[in-house]
């Protein structure tokens, strides 16, 4: 049995400030696979590795080192020279967000980087490590990102022309980008993302799930009964599953919460042809489940982790 790839999920966010160049440098020594990682286009349409569609003020500092405060610019409303004046090399202090991390080494001066900045630490690694790309346009209001089809061409255009489309792998929870790419570039590899899908079921979901407020949640819901604008029209109740819809929206594999995947799902999503990946797992217990299982790929916080429970298989 083949073993999955390791993907550091934003270089590795458990280990080192997320979605940046220490992160990513610092999963490249341990031997990772790959890594994941998030992306906007700015105002001068330079693509840059962000996850949020706003400046996150829990990994973010101004010029003279101070933390955020009141509402943040969208990162679309930033040109790419004015997004290099903060810090995102340390999570703040006290922070909900990051108590997440307790482990996570700082590294003080790293600046938002572009994705062709990521693509060049990569070359110059001289390995074969591939990318895992998340195209965040956001489907819930477009306002705050450009739209997915521009995202698309952007990304592909720093693609092209770093000639790196068959080491890259897009992802995102928005189809119509993903959609839009494959146009583009028909040979680019995606792998369709899917929420939880405990969300969408009759019973309150997990909390372990991560679900959104209430009210945001039923919005959600009534609009996965509907005509949801992620799916790009390929629907659910069109086509029986999540599954065989992001295979006849053109997926080339699908990427779910972890917890969605067992055999049954598995199964079916070999049976139309597609790769499995996993997001975001972090525990143990679950990787070495998956990993037995046989997907394709885990996404983890702790790549250190999955290299300890990958070489024992």
């Amino acid at each position: 049995m083949s073993k999955p790839f390791n993907i550091a999920h934003r270089g590795g966010a458990g280990l080192r400030p997320e979605n940046t160049l220490a992160a990513f440098a610092n999963a490249l020594d341990l031997g990772v696979d790959g890594f994941e990682l998030d992306v906007h286009v700015a105002k001068d349409g330079t693509v840059v590795v962000f996850h949020d569609d706003t400046l996150k003020r829990d990994i973010v500092r101004d010029a003279d080192g101070r933390w955020l405060d009141g509402a943040p610019p969208l990162i679309k409303d930033l040109s790419y020279p004015q997004l290099q004046t903060y810090d995102v090399g340390r999570l703040k202090p006290q922070s909900k967000y990051g108590a997440r991390y307790p482990d996570q080494i700082a590294a003080d001066g790293e600046r938002i980087p572009r994705l062709n900045d990521v693509i060049w630490l990569m070359k110059r690694s001289g390995g074969n490590e591939r990318l895992w790309i998340e195209l965040k346009s956001n489907f819930t209001d477009r306002a705050k990102t450009v739209p997915p089809d521009a995202m698309a061409e952007a990304v592909i255009r720093v693609l092209k022309r770093e000639k790196f489309i068959e080491r890259s792998v897009l992802v995102g929870f928005d189809w119509p980008a993903l959609i839009a790419a494959k146009k583009l570039s028909p040979k680019i590899e995606c792998w369709f993302t899917t929420l939880p899908q405990s969300w969408f079921g009759e019973a309150p979901p997990p909390a372990a799930d991560g679900p959104p407020p209430k009210a945001e949640l039923e919005s959600l819901r009534a609009l996965e009964r509907e005509s949801a604008p992620w799916t790009g029209g390929f629907d659910r109740a069109k086509y029986g599953s999540v599954i065989k819809a992001a295979k006849a929206a053109g997926a080339d594999g699908w990427f779910p919460y972890f917890a969605d995947i067992n055999r049954a799902t598995l199964t079916e999503a070999r049976a139309v042809g597609l790769k499995v990946g996993a997001w975001t797992v972090n525990e143990p217990g679950d990787l070495a489940r998956l990993a037995d299982l046989g997907v394709d790929g885990l996404c983890t916080d702790y790549p250190d982790r999955l290299t300890g429970i990958l070489k024992g298989m």
